[in-house]
């Protein structure tokens, strides 16, 4: 994925006067009035002014600056776990290690749900610059999530099927949600029926997929949907989050979601299952149900 400076052909140090110039200068060069009818240069123009944008507003680029430094640690990390898993006693050895962690690991209560909100004491701090990401945690359905607390306004949740967070300026918005799988679909018959009913008008763009989790990310308009979904190993129950955003933020917002994908796991033990590493960047059954197990999210 191209960083905002790349898309500008410029280092992650350049000034506010050395952006103005790039951008001026791309623009001269794919500004549609100049490239009739050409969408390729379209599509560029949107993207060099999106990182125009978000570049020379200092907070927006203090938000994103942490978080891609978070994601070339994040990168660095996975290096050096591959480089050591390359040179250990082998698979066996690291699950039994894996297995050792969780056990030591305190059981969660199955009472009630945690925000941990972005103040000092409670905030989960990722590496590099000391952005500050919190950590929601829902105990009933055995997962947790990251996501910037300094880009979303934290909303209490109300019940543990889910909660809506908001950003600072109201155009983003997080939806959390969980849900027992009540009908017992199979993953795969649920990504069909939401890429059939809910995004049938959206151009999906990014679907990465596991045998626990599925993304579906695309456009449609204006707007931009992120949604993610894991089910329980046992199938039981079905969780995850979906987030809606300009097209015209997309360069910025789709690294954020990328994160908080990256940093969505289960706690659950059931099935003899491990809780999941955080996502790697992407690289049965019985009928359809006639309806959503979840309530419908529209983009």
């Amino acid at each position: 994925m191209s960083t905002l400076y790349q898309i500008l052909g410029l280092p992650q140090g350049a000034d506010e006067q050395q952006v103005k110039t790039a951008f001026r200068k791309l623009a001269r060069c794919f500004h549609p009035d100049v490239n009739t009818n050409d969408a390729a240069a379209e599509r560029r123009f949107k993207d060099i002014s999106a990182a125009y944008k978000t570049l020379m507003d200092p907070h927006a680029r203090a938000v994103y600056d942490r978080a891609l430094v978070h994601r070339r640690d994040a990168a660095a990390r996975r290096f050096r776990q591959m480089s050591t898993t390359a040179t250990a006693a082998g698979a066996l050895s690291i699950s039994v290690a894996l297995l050792i962690l969780t056990w030591t690991q305190r059981a969660p209560s199955q009472q009630q749900n945690q925000f941990d909100e972005a103040a000092p004491a409670a905030a989960a701090r990722m590496p590099g610059r000391g952005g500050s990401w919190a950590t929601y945690r829902n105990r009933r359905f055995r997962f947790t999530l990251k996501y910037p607390a300094d880009v979303f306004t934290v909303q209490k949740p109300t019940t543990d099927s889910g909660v809506e967070l908001t950003s600072d300026n109201g155009e983003v918005k997080l939806r959390i949600f969980a849900a027992m799988n009540i009908t017992g679909t199979t993953l795969a018959d649920h990504r069909r029926f939401l890429v059939e009913h809910r995004y049938a008008g959206v151009r999906l763009e990014h679907t990465p997929q596991s045998k626990l989790w599925f993304v579906l990310s695309g456009s449609r308009g204006d707007r931009v949907v992120y949604e993610h979904v894991g089910f329980l190993c046992d199938g039981t129950s079905m969780y995850g989050w979906q987030m809606v955003y300009p097209a015209a933020q997309r360069t910025f917002y789709d690294l954020v979601a990328d994160e908080i994908h990256r940093h969505t796991v289960t706690t659950s033990l059931r099935c003899g299952a491990l809780p999941p590493l955080p996502h790697q960047n992407p690289v049965r059954r019985l009928p359809p149900p006639r309806q959503s197990p979840l309530s419908m999210l529209d983009p």
